[in-house]
């Protein structure tokens, strides 16, 4: 009875993980990030120390970017705007997104 009961529970675990939208897949930093990304924030331009994020959506949002170590707050970004977060020192973005 268990072998059963633990069968059918893998399978309805496996049939929910496919079914998972894909929304809630991260984006990895490449040439097409802003394509894979999700949501209305967009990694664009960034260098030592900030980067720039593109909020695509025609509302307001929050949103930071993805780094090694600890994310830097979020901060506003009004509907189609552009907000420039600060890095800390080494940082590199992977990628933006809605806080």
């Amino acid at each position: 009875m268990m072998t059963g009961l633990r069968t059918a529970f893998v399978a309805a675990m496996a049939a929910a993980l496919f079914s998972a939208p894909a929304a809630m897949t991260t984006a990895v930093a490449d040439d097409d990030a802003a394509a894979k990304e999700p949501g209305c924030a967009k990694l664009g331009a960034y260098g030592e120390d900030w980067a720039d994020i593109h909020n695509v959506c025609n509302y307001t949002i929050k949103a930071s970017v993805e780094v090694d170590g600890f994310d830097p707050s979020c901060i506003q970004i009004g509907p189609g705007g552009v907000g420039r977060i600060g890095l800390d020192p080494g940082d590199v973005p992977y990628y933006a997104y809605v806080c």
